[in-house]
């Protein structure tokens, strides 16, 4: 269940129900304030009689989307309800720019003195979004998840999860807020999509939960082990040929690529460090059997430089080191065989690359400023472990780097750490003290607070954390007893507050949005876009297509006029039906017919006109003119183009 704790009392709007805009018939024994919330609902019934250009107008068309929008998820009309959630937003977000309006609805609405939060329009604002909107979308995430155990990665009640977190971007609340409303929630959705191996889909929503909770350990942690079964899911277990191998290690190659991306946003992370390891690991077996010694020897020494405490990795590296000296070995004899003139084969010629590479890219990755970054920020990501794993407070900004320290080495020596914060600091010191109380455990969980206080007595700075959560640490980690856990006060919820909506029907009902308020709406608008450049395309293809026909018709008849004129020797006649035929042109294919009509209508032309008296031409003899000036340009043309 998702709701937000509060008493009831604190509720100035109802508990939400299937109708929350029917009238209150106990509105006598309602607050100031909670008639004011009644009178503010009331708007949605009068948006018939208003202008939607005034203010109550405006917000009378909100809270009447708003109902329309229950009542299409009410009948499981999903793409309808979606049109009208949508379309609340976009004018809640509209109205929550203008000012003027929230005052004239907190002054029309709560006139009564006593009315303390309705009349102030901020409050009356958030309230809304709250109480209203917000608690909707509870409601129906409540009614739909209901009493599904395993729910699928497609349950619609998710859907709600995304319209809340989209208010919440609207109302500001902080991370804590969202967490206390939305953890159950965004895990059961996350889990739900691991199951189906949605991989994509889980990174998503593991991202949109960090956008909240940047610095929650456990939550980065989630997203890293989602990128690692993704890419353990493409890599293949059991394969025989070098090829398959070669592929094997790609796949580890992009996700080692991934898991270095996110070290790089959160340096101090463990699980992290120990995917990595685990996948370098794997790469150098496949790239061991691609004949690839040397970069496996890189990558089985990097597998160890992110987690030095896995055996399995030790075994590996010591396998390829002997194998590395016993192809250098061979090396020797076949370069002694290549001296002699005896021939190589491609297998040998890879080894011999291989072994003169060496041990050298893994020594040179030993030496280097990398290594030992790795290594120092794997123990600091120790620390920040050990840390939440006892259960202390989070630090606000994360493990981040600020100011220069030390890390404390079991012989109790120090080294400077660049760019360490004072709490990275203190929790290398933790991490230090509870190793040695770990390594020389006291007798009985009795005497861990004693042993605790001696080590605070040589590291003043641990005098400050909690010394009981410390303890109860030590002792289950020494002795069993019991299970520590990370004691986490829960908001105290009334069953009466908890919104719930349920469809009367789970199987989703076929649904459009109404088409003249979406087609009114800014929603949408590529498609719209999209719809009216097809249209237009449509009608101008249809025009052409009629023109085409009613001007292959005419062409035809007019060439047809010309030779029987031109057989008469009516040159007049030949000129009018061959001024219709050019007039008349195809846009989809050139007429074989138009020299002959050319040479015609020339021969026609030069008749005519010596005929004519000498007074000045007519207008009809002038386009006649004309039409020979633009064919003989149209002729020269095309005797340059070819």
């Amino acid at each position: 269940m998702v709701t937000r704790s509060y008493h009831p009392q604190d509720r100035i709007f109802s508990i939400i129900s299937e109708n929350p805009y029917t009238q209150n018939s106990e509105q006598a024994k309602l607050t100031a304030d909670q008639q004011a919330a009644c009178n503010l609902l009331a708007i949605a019934r009068q948006t018939s009689s208003r202008s939607h250009t005034d203010a109550l107008g405006q917000f009378g068309s909100l809270l009447h989307q708003h109902e329309l929008a229950i009542e299409a998820e009410l009948k499981s009309k999903c793409q309808r309800a979606d049109f009208y959630w949508r379309q609340v937003q976009i004018e809640f977000k509209t109205l929550a720019k203008q000012d003027e309006v929230w005052q004239k609805i907190a002054l029309a609405v709560a006139s009564h003195p006593e009315a303390t939060v309705m009349n102030d329009p901020p409050q009356l604002r958030q309230r809304l979004l709250d109480e209203l909107f917000i608690d909707t979308h509870c409601a129906f995430y409540n009614g739909l998840i209901g009493k599904i155990i395993k729910p699928s990665w497609k349950e619609r009640a998710f859907v709600h999860i995304d319209y809340i977190e989209q208010w919440f971007k609207i109302s500001g609340v902080s991370g804590e807020e969202v967490r206390s409303l939305l953890g159950e929630a965004w895990q059961k959705r996350i889990d739900a999509c691991k199951e189906a191996k949605k991989w994509r889909l889980a990174i998503n929503y593991c991202q949109a939960r960090l956008n909240y909770l940047t610095n929650d350990i456990k939550f980065q942690g989630e997203l890293v082990e989602i990128h690692y079964l993704a890419t353990l899911a493409k890599y293949r277990e059991g394969v025989n040929t070098a090829v398959e191998h070669h592929q094997n290690a790609k796949i580890l190659h992009y996700g080692i690529k991934e898991l270095e991306k996110y070290l790089k946003h959160y340096p101090y992370n463990q699980i992290i460090f120990l995917r990595l390891s685990r996948l370098y690991h794997l790469r150098a077996v496949s790239l061991k059997y691609n004949s690839q010694l040397s970069e496996s020897l890189l990558c089985v020494q990097k597998a160890l430089t992110y987690n030095p405490f896995e055996p399995k990795v030790y075994r590996t590296r010591h396998d390829l080191m002997e194998m590395m000296s016993q192809w250098q070995e061979q090396m020797n004899q076949l370069l002694v065989d290549i001296r002699h003139g005896l021939p190589v084969n491609p297998k040998e010629q890879q080894w011999q690359i291989e072994a003169k590479k060496g041990f050298a890219p893994m020594n040179n990755y030993i030496d280097s400023q990398e290594a030992t970054k790795t290594a120092t920020a794997f123990q600091t990501a120790q620390a920040a472990y050990l840390w939440y794993s006892i259960g202390l407070p989070e630090p606000v900004d994360g493990w981040a780097e600020s100011v220069d320290g030390v890390m404390y080495t079991s012989n109790g020596k120090t080294k400077p750490i660049q760019s360490t914060s004072k709490l990275t600091t203190t929790a290398l010191q933790l991490l230090e003290a509870v190793n040695s109380i770990l390594k020389q455990p006291p007798k009985t969980n009795a005497e861990v607070p004693n042993a605790w206080q001696k080590v605070v007595e040589s590291k003043p700075d641990l005098a400050l954390l909690n010394a009981t959560q410390i303890c109860s640490y030590i002792e289950h980690s020494l002795f069993g007893e019991g299970e520590h856990c990370v004691l986490i006060t829960p908001p105290a919820q009334h069953s009466e507050t908890i919104p719930i909506l349920t469809p009367t029907s789970r199987r989703f009902q076929i649904s459009t949005e109404p088409f003249i308020p979406w087609l009114l709406s800014s929603q949408d608008k590529r498609i719209k876009l999209q719809a009216v450049i097809a249209s237009v395309l449509v009608v101008v293809t249809a025009w052409i297509v009629v023109r085409e026909k009613t001007t292959v018709t005419t062409r035809e008849n007019a060439y047809q006029t010309i030779l029987v004129a031109k057989q008469a020797q009516n040159d007049e006649a030949v000129l009018k039906a061959s001024k219709e035929f050019f007039s008349n042109t195809s846009v989809f294919h050139k007429d074989q017919r138009t020299p002959q009509v050319i040479e015609i209508y020339e021969e026609s032309l030069v008749r005519w006109f010596a005929q004519q008296p000498q007074a000045q031409l007519k207008q009809t003899d002038q386009e006649y003119l004309e039409l020979y000036k633009e064919l003989q340009k149209t002729a020269i043309a095309q005797e340059k183009q070819s």
